[in-house]
């Protein structure tokens, strides 16, 4: 029994009737543990299962560092567009972005559930990407230009959703050896990316005011 419980340590939880994975299934005994698997992992598989795992560290980090390299201008940016803001709104627009990761979060996780990872995974990175676009050109509209930053950032947050994805697929792709490193690692280019997105604000590289705001949006639209 004890060695079950070592073997089933080593195995990944997703399996081929789990979205978006790649393994096979595991089959359990009356009592609930893992007998074995159909299919051993090769190394293929498992040079595979890691490449994905690590594209999505980079994903946690380019998520994160796309943050604090916009946070910095929006309430200069928003007194530029539109004098009518005030303090207030500015705490409205800057909540916007955690309210719609709130929302976004379970969506994606529920999308998630039934359907492979790398569909939510894709289009919150779209959205991110329209949502920085529309942000950089928020100035253009005639009037209501800070309604239009406000949806921008709730865009923008909405698309940060995926954090919950990232981490699912993650904690399934690992054995419960593997795991804790596994999401270590993964806060760790999350905290990297709060820490460094400010390093890579240059904004005082412009001196027109609203390229000044704007430059940091292709930096963030990238990441």
């Amino acid at each position: 029994m004890a060695s079950l419980g070592s073997e089933a340590e080593r195995e990944p939880l997703l399996g081929p009737g789990s979205p978006g994975s790649r393994g096979s299934v595991s089959s359990f005994d009356r009592q609930g543990h893992c007998k074995e698997w159909d299919m051993v992992e090769t190394q293929e598989v498992y040079t595979s299962r890691w490449r994905s795992i690590r594209i999505l560290y980079l994903t946690m980090f380019l998520s994160s560092v796309g943050f604090p390299i916009v946070i910095m201008s929006i309430w200069p940016y928003l007194q530029k567009i539109d004098q009518t803001a005030d303090a207030s709104f500015l705490g409205w627009v800057i909540a916007s972005y955690s309210l719609g990761q709130m929302v976004a979060s379970p969506l994606f996780g529920l999308w998630s559930n039934y359907r492979p990872r790398k569909e939510p995974l894709i289009v919150s990175i779209f959205i991110s990407v329209a949502a920085n676009c529309l942000y950089a050109y928020v100035h253009v509209p005639a009037a209501h230009n800070k309604y239009y930053m406000l949806i921008a950032r709730g865009l923008v947050g909405f698309g940060a959703g995926n954090v919950a994805v990232v981490r699912s697929y993650i904690a399934g792709a690992t054995s419960l050896q593997e795991r804790t490193s596994a999401m270590a690692n993964t806060s760790t280019c999350q905290a990297l990316g709060f820490i460094l997105g400010p390093e890579t604000h240059f904004c005082k590289l412009s001196s027109d005011v609203l390229t000044v705001y704007r430059l940091p949006l292709p930096f963030a639209s990238v990441y």
